[in-house]
């Protein structure tokens, strides 16, 4: 088959999603599909998938909405010779280019929001903004897909304004040949000896974007709680954010008056991040809405105990014995608390996770029930043709 990805943001920077995409897009290419991204050049560092062309394209003007009028012009040209067209996102309009161009050329489509409509995500910012564009432009594109792509059961539940249109769901993951060549541990910790101050140092790794929407700064509020019990452990926070937003979080910590146990690593990428995440005694991501958190798949893999908010929408976590979910941030300092109590529960819980991924959470699973979904898309009595 020959598959279009949509994306706005085709930049490193963007963090999971475009993350997603393009291990969605390596894994379908293995699979001997012909796989193409088409995205916009917003100014980050490019992701160079491999066997996958990219197509970038300049965003006119500064709007956050990408508009792009070469972007539109070349699926005006081109979605025709696609069997099937995967749309990441919602609200900006390269997705609505290819829903609008894909619907009239016949070619079905999935709609993948990621988390951006789920009912908390709708009520945090300007909901009156996003029921005027679903009215105008996001609802009609989601109704006439041919089906709508959830990454799991939980995001579906959580986004009430796609109940009752047709899904499939299609969880993120990791490929396999990265699981199965995790760093051996220490090797992070004998790095960053100068960080760490001694190699036997309990470590809390928080590893995402530092984001509003990611709840570091009520982490930060309740970690004098964990040091009370833990007195010397080190909140790692590995991740970049706005200046204004990473100055006034280390602000914070001068407030609290713990800003000798919370150091900021920057971004980890590729192998630095998974020797982290092996090194680490427990992942924290304290988010206020998540879709399909790339970063808990990931630390499930490094055989790290997840500590996750409910908002986090991964009950598979606890249903695996993988870690421990919390439903207010007190609880989430006690789950942070009984995790580096406990190393042997901790053990447990980071193989539990690392076998959910295993079964569940690779690249190879995934593409092969995308390519499912694809094919039952394209019969004749598929909606959308």
């Amino acid at each position: 088959m020959k598959l279009l990805f949509i994306i706005t943001d085709l930049s490193v920077e963007a963090g999971g999603v475009t993350s997603a995409v393009c291990g969605l897009a390596e894994s379908l290419t293995a699979r001997g599909h012909s796989v193409a991204i088409a995205g916009l050049d917003l100014g980050g560092t490019p992701v160079r998938p491999i066997g996958v062309q990219v197509q970038v394209f300049a965003r006119d003007g500064a709007s956050k909405l990408g508009h792009s009028r070469g972007l539109s012009a070349w699926l005006r040209q081109n979605v025709a010779q696609f069997d099937v067209v995967h749309i990441h996102g919602v609200w900006q309009h390269p997705g609505h280019y290819a829903a609008r161009w894909a619907y009239r050329a016949g070619v079905p489509y999935l709609v993948a929001p990621h988390g951006m409509l789920d009912g908390a995500a709708l009520r945090r910012r300007r909901i009156w903004v996003k029921r005027l564009a679903w009215r105008l432009w996001d609802g009609p594109m989601c109704r006439r897909a041919a089906a709508m792509h959830c990454l799991n059961e939980a995001e579906h539940r959580v986004s009430p304004w796609i109940h009752g249109l047709r899904y499939v769901v299609l969880g993120n993951g990791i490929a396999g040949a990265v699981l199965a060549d995790m760093p051996r541990r220490g090797q992070w910790r004998q790095k960053n000896q100068d960080l760490l101050g001694r190699a036997d140092r309990p470590v809390a790794l928080f590893l995402s974007r530092i984001h509003p929407k990611k709840g570091l700064d009520r982490l930060l509020a309740v970690w004098p709680g964990v040091l009370k019990e833990h007195p010397g452990t080190l909140l790692v926070v590995a991740g970049t954010g706005p200046d204004e937003y990473v100055q006034a979080l280390q602000a914070q910590c001068r407030a609290l008056r713990i800003e000798g146990s919370v150091v900021w690593a920057g971004q980890l990428v590729g192998r630095a991040k998974y020797e982290a995440l092996v090194d680490a005694d427990v992942f924290v991501l304290p988010s206020h809405q998540e879709g399909f958190s790339m970063a808990i798949t990931e630390a499930m893999a490094a055989a790290c105990p997840v500590v996750i908010t409910s908002p986090c929408n991964f009950d598979e976590v606890a249903a695996a014995g993988a870690g421990l979910i919390a439903q207010d941030m007190p609880g989430f300092a006690n789950a942070v608390v009984k995790v580096l109590a406990d190393p042997a529960g901790a053990a447990a819980m980071g193989e539990n996770g690392r076998r959910l991924v295993r079964e569940n959470y690779t690249w190879e699973a995934i593409a092969e029930k995308a390519e499912q979904a694809y094919a039952a898309l394209c019969l004749p009595a598929a909606p959308g043709r």
